[in-house]
């Protein structure tokens, strides 16, 4: 009886003269693997373009190992999308071309060579930062050795007595603090801030909404609120509320009185 030895077998992902230069990209061997494709010949258009492809892994790879900045602890997003000093940066659209044609290059499913999936987050990486005006903003930043001024971090609370919302730093959370409105105590434990809608721009103020209604409700047709007088219902409508900041953190200012509020009967 004859023995079958053909087995079902991957297809071949790229050209059996390349197997070489993939053992050395796989073991990162990336100045042997350089030297490597320019030793081979590129008569052939297919093999032409998987050689691009491999060098297009050296690439960004070791330009992903550079690192620049002061502290020489910043990646160069810049070398890694191969854009030189003398390229327009600011340029979006020589950015997104040189992004689009790594992105070519290495898509994984053209490109089977090693390392190809993470030379494509590093490209990915850098489109983000660059393409983003804020996060290059940082970046530029950043490489100039500028460092952005932090604020400390704050927390809001509440005073359960006036009900005014106050901003602390986040080291007297869950402190015993002294209301700036009421001058009463009460525990420092933390509440939702207020909406960014809600405060005033260029001044320490935010907007805030009171409603009283009477405790009796109506239970029949013979009980039932009367429509202005004593008996009607008030509501207090979008008054502000004054904050002044006091040793690094902002509470109400007693002594001064927030904006009349109006009332309208109903």
């Amino acid at each position: 009886m004859e023995r079958d030895d053909k087995t079902p077998q991957e297809p071949v992902s790229y050209h059996s003269s390349l197997r070489s230069g993939a053992t050395l990209l796989s073991r990162r061997m990336f100045r042997t693997c350089r030297n490597f494709i320019q030793r081979q010949p590129r008569s052939d258009p297919e093999i032409a373009t998987q050689l691009d492809r491999m060098l297009a892994i050296i690439d960004v790879l070791e330009a992903a190992s550079l690192r620049v900045g002061l502290g020489n602890n910043l990646p160069d997003h810049y070398a890694i999308l191969q854009l030189k000093p003398s390229d327009d940066t600011t340029n979006r659209d020589l950015v997104r071309q040189r992004y689009k044609t790594l992105v070519r290059k290495l898509d994984p499913n053209k490109n089977m060579f090693p390392l190809a999936e993470e030379a494509l987050m590093k490209v990915r990486e850098s489109w983000q930062v660059l393409s983003d005006p804020v996060q290059l903003d940082r970046f530029e930043k950043e490489l100039k050795g500028e460092a952005e001024v932090v604020s400390p971090a704050s927390f809001w609370t509440m005073c359960p007595y006036c009900w005014y919302l106050h901003e602390y730093e986040k080291k007297y959370e869950d402190f015993t603090l002294r209301c700036g409105n009421c001058q009463r105590t009460f525990h420092g434990s933390p509440v939702k801030p207020p909406e960014p809608e809600s405060m005033v721009e260029g001044k320490e103020q935010y907007y805030c909404y009171h409603m009283s209604l009477p405790l009796r409700y109506p239970v029949d047709e013979n009980c039932s609120f009367e429509i202005g007088g004593n008996g009607g219902r008030k509501m207090r409508i979008k008054t502000v509320a004054n904050r002044s900041k006091v040793k690094g953190f902002v509470v109400p200012d007693s002594e001064s009185e927030s904006d009349p509020e109006m009332e309208v009967e109903l």
